[in-house]
């Protein structure tokens, strides 16, 4: 009876302390993965920048050509470094990049037009 019940001990023990090795196991590959991807689309985003900058460069393209450009190159990037391609993550940040940069054009145009207004306002006051 004494067997029986230290057969019982340490069968239970060794079922919670696998079943809490596989939890582990699979919480840690789950985590791997997802740093992976993450790794990969950071990588990624820092390709693209300099794509940008080219494709801001075709006067003669549209947006949508201009973002397709991109795309295409940051695939290329991809394949070469040997790192999973999600188009829709990729867009999405090429998007936020271009917002980002129009943002940032625009206040500095605002301001170079609001140093025009005032200095063509001090030209006005000294005529008068």
């Amino acid at each position: 009876m004494q067997d029986l019940s230290l057969i019982l001990s340490t069968i239970g023990t060794a079922a919670g302390l696998l079943i809490t090795t596989i939890t582990f196991l699979l919480k840690f590959i789950k985590n791997a993965k997802a740093k992976h991807a993450a790794e990969s689309l950071l990588a990624i985003s820092r390709a693209i920048i300099p794509y940008i900058e080219q494709a801001e460069q075709f006067v003669n393209y549209t947006g949508q050509e201009k973002k397709q450009y991109v795309m295409t190159k940051a695939n290329q990037f991809a394949i070469e470094h040997g790192i999973e391609f999600d188009a829709g993550k990729v867009s999405d940040k090429v998007e936020k990049l271009v917002k980002l940069g129009k943002t940032i054009n625009k206040t500095e145009t605002d301001s170079e037009n609001e140093i025009q207004i005032n200095l063509k306002k001090g030209e006005q006051n000294n005529e008068i």
